[in-house]
């Protein structure tokens, strides 16, 4: 139960809500600004709309002695500043500005009352002008501009052109070639090249990729993966952990693969190994190097 109600869980919401608003702290202020005048004059709508449901996150995910221990528990801790992006800053903020620039003038009380002069409905204007000007200038000076960051977009599927060039110079070779674009690869930088280019098969399957964790340092184990014919196992080896097992073995496994090139970082230094087992370097993209199976 003390776990609930640790001091530094205070400390530690704070922080979390100054990162969530880097940047946008003067709309953050605004937005309390607007919830506490909502407060003030009590219409139902607005209280109900706005007031109440920020009041209940208040005693619930915005609570410290709360959202902070829950979250160590569902593994929430590093992303706890999202919490704060559910405020609806900008809902409020758009709604108090529109309130602003449209509300009329107090009624008179009369059953009757008489139609406005043509002065009140210029000061009415005006007045409407003036509220919408100072809302620009606010926007203005407590934004960030965009404008001068704006650019013509190249890159529409957003990855690295790294992997665009690389799918690039596979499409090509494969086609004056005919070799299929299986290819073995291991580096964590290359997960995104089979999400651009689908039609790019790799030789080692996700979990090879990245969990596959053999005792390399235990000669008996790499034997044994060899002996055993665990193919894929074999590649992992080569290809993740520098390992050089024998070259007819690595051949092989290629061979049942049916993999026709290899990707590897430029300073991996296996460049004499993959050459040694049958296979040449076809280019340099990057930081990678492109080897590809020498054929008759």
């Amino acid at each position: 139960m003390e776990r609930f109600f640790q001091l530094s869980d205070i400390q530690f919401l704070f922080d979390a809500f100054r990162t969530a608003i880097g940047g946008v702290g003067w709309f953050v202020l605004a937005y309390m600004a607007c919830i506490l005048f909502f407060f003030i004059i009590g219409r139902k709508f607005l209280n109900v709309a706005f007031v109440y449901p920020l009041a209940f996150m208040a005693v619930t995910i915005f609570n410290p002695f709360l959202i902070v221990p829950i979250g160590e528990l569902i593994g929430l801790t590093s992303r706890i500043r999202r919490i704060f992006w559910l405020l609806p800053v900008n809902l409020v903020l758009a709604f108090a500005f529109t309130s602003v620039c449209m509300i009329e003038p107090r009624k008179s009380y009369l059953s009757d009352p008489p139609a406005p002069t043509t002065h009140q409905r210029r000061l009415n204007r005006f007045r409407r002008c003036g509220a919408a000007a100072l809302i620009v200038v606010f926007i203005a000076a407590a934004g960030t501009p965009v404008i001068s960051n704006m650019h013509l977009l190249q890159n529409i599927y957003k990855v690295d052109n790294t992997l665009i060039a690389i799918s690039s110079f596979l499409e090509e070779d494969s086609d004056e070639t005919g070799l299929a674009k299986v290819v073995l690869y291991s580096d964590t930088a290359l997960l995104e090249l089979r999400e651009y280019d689908p039609s790019i098969e790799s030789a080692l399957r996700r979990s090879d990729l990245l969990t596959y964790s053999p005792d390399i340092t235990d000669e008996t184990v790499i034997q044994e993966t060899i002996t055993s014919k665990q193919w894929l196992h074999v590649l992992a080896l080569v290809s993740r952990f520098e390992v050089e097992v024998d070259t007819s073995a690595f051949r092989k496994a290629m061979k049942k693969r049916g993999a026709n090139y290899i990707i590897m970082q430029c300073d991996a230094g296996m460049g004499d190994y993959y050459e040694s087992a049958g296979y040449s370097l076809a280019a340099e993209i990057g930081v990678f190097n492109i080897y590809r199976k020498n054929v008759a």
